[in-house]
């Protein structure tokens, strides 16, 4: 199975939201961190980087390829790296094992149980964790404007992109605490755009047997609609909101 994000969606869009996820975690030198769901591991970098040569990142995820090549991305870093495969939501791991848990905008791709629930039981009594999703309130454009564009032209109502705009249920969150996060997307063209959104991900797969006539409706679709906040040198900038649930003990 390749990554759910390619690495165009993952240096554009998650790579600043991991940096900003670690830091307001305040993740340490030497510390024990763990990735839950890393896909791609641009979260599990940025635990690499703060938890340095004497800290450990665990990498978990449901596919033995995906883990592999995040394991080489990470351990880049410098820091010691393992990981860890899921079975159907079930993990191993003892209970409170890791000094830090989180999660980046894949809370709607694990399957069986919750994943607060996993990262609470994971994290040590003096630790934190915290899952980032996108805003409920203000979705974030990029993935809307797809979602819109393929329902409406191609009766495509993608059930990747559903997953990647998951949020926790309000009944599940009394012990975690909502911290806004804020940052700019940017796009070098549509070009870019869709290879990012749609054919790096496995939205390409949802929209086998559409025409290329269809196709090439619903980019224009998304063009249109990203139209005032394309630049006169044709990039893409938008803003975008995340909210990132933390664990309060």
């Amino acid at each position: 199975m390749e990554p759910r994000f390619g690495r165009l969606y993952a240096n554009t869009v998650l790579r600043p939201l991991a940096e900003q996820l670690v830091d307001t975690l305040g993740v340490r030198r030497g510390e024990r961190a763990l990735d839950l769901l890393c896909d791609g591991g641009a979260l599990g970098v940025a635990l690499g980087r703060a938890v340095g040569a004497d800290g450990t990142v665990r990498l978990v995820d449901t596919d033995p390829g995906v883990l592999d090549a995040s394991m080489r991305d990470v351990s880049a870093t410098g820091c010691t790296v393992a990981a860890e495969l899921a079975d159907c939501g079930s993990l191993t791991l003892d209970d409170a094992s890791y000094d830090r848990v989180a999660s980046l905008c894949t809370f709607g791709f694990w399957d069986g149980g919750s994943l607060l629930d996993i990262a609470d039981r994971l994290t040590d009594a003096s630790g934190s964790a915290a899952v980032l999703t996108w805003d409920t309130a203000s979705p974030p454009l990029h993935e809307v404007t797809l979602f819109d564009a393929l329902r409406d032209l191609a009766g495509v109502d993608s059930a990747f992109l559903k997953r990647c705009l998951a949020t926790p249920d309000p009944a599940l969150l009394r012990r975690w605490e909502a911290t806004p996060l804020h940052d700019v997307v940017r796009f070098d063209g549509i070009a870019q755009y869709w290879a990012a959104m749609v054919t790096e991900r496995p939205v390409a797969a949802e929209l086998i047997g559409q025409s290329a006539d269809t196709l090439q409706a619903a980019r224009r679709a998304c063009e249109l609609a990203l139209r005032p906040w394309i630049a006169a040198d044709e990039t893409i900038r938008f803003p975008v909101r995340a909210t990132l649930w933390r664990l309060v003990r």
